[in-house]
């Protein structure tokens, strides 16, 4: 595909294309770094999580961007293996408290660590739950250092032209919740039955019974090659 002169008249970009190749290369980058910040802190917050007694949850809480990151987070942690639910931080503190119980695990995410809403929400969860842990850029801030747990997303250029809109921090925030979930998953050593417990629907839900199937029939076929075997030999 022929590429002209990326200017032009619609905002600097006569291309469109250009301009999301410089936004996804960009979001790649951020994540590479996040790679190489990543270590004994991410282990404390698995094991903090891994302290979880049975019958305990992940509560999951933010606002704005954030908050629609903590939802998701804790939807992929309850499809695979992580009891883990969402609440507002504003909706925290008007009664959804309630909903935490001793033994739990917060995980706080803000990128400033300055929220103010977070910031209540986090500390009301410290005196129900067993442990907080934050997601933010900074570790000296009011949320990194009154945390348990502080995971780092480190200093990050939003990829929108006014360098504003929450963007390549969100992304960010969303791969660390992913890690968190997948590392635990296996730890935990979920299965593709286990998932099919949770996520039974849909096209996924479709293609892991189908792999399943898969994995029965081949089971079947070395159990009845390994009688045959047996037989010979007797």
């Amino acid at each position: 595909e022929g590429d002209a002169d990326e200017e032009g008249d619609s905002g600097g970009c006569r291309h469109p294309h250009f301009e999301a190749r410089r936004v996804i290369l960009e979001a790649a980058k951020t994540l590479q770094a996040l790679a190489g910040r990543v270590g004994s802190s991410f282990d404390r917050a698995v094991a903090l999580i891994e302290s979880v007694p049975p019958g305990g949850r992940v509560v999951l809480t933010g606002v704005g961007k954030s908050g629609h990151v903590a939802r998701k987070v804790a939807a992929s942690m309850s499809s695979t293996g992580t009891c883990a639910f969402f609440i507002h931080a504003t909706e925290a503190l008007h009664g959804d408290l309630g909903s935490v119980r001793a033994g739990d695990v917060c995980i706080a995410i803000s990128y400033s660590g300055e929220t103010q809403e977070t910031l209540a929400a986090m500390r009301g969860f410290q005196k129900l739950s067993g442990g907080c842990i934050a997601i933010t850029s900074n570790p000296r801030s009011s949320l990194g250092r009154e945390c348990d747990v502080c995971l780092e997303l480190g200093s990050i250029t939003e990829l929108d032209h006014n360098r504003l809109a929450p963007t390549a921090s969100t992304a960010a925030a969303m791969a660390l919740g992913d890690a968190l979930t997948v590392v635990i998953s296996k730890r935990r050593g979920f299965t593709r039955g286990d998932f099919d417990l949770f996520h039974p629907g849909g096209q996924l839900g479709l293609q892991n019974k189908m792999a399943l199937r898969a994995e029965r029939e081949l089971e079947e076929q070395l159990l009845a090659t390994g009688d045959k075997m047996a037989e010979e030999k007797l």
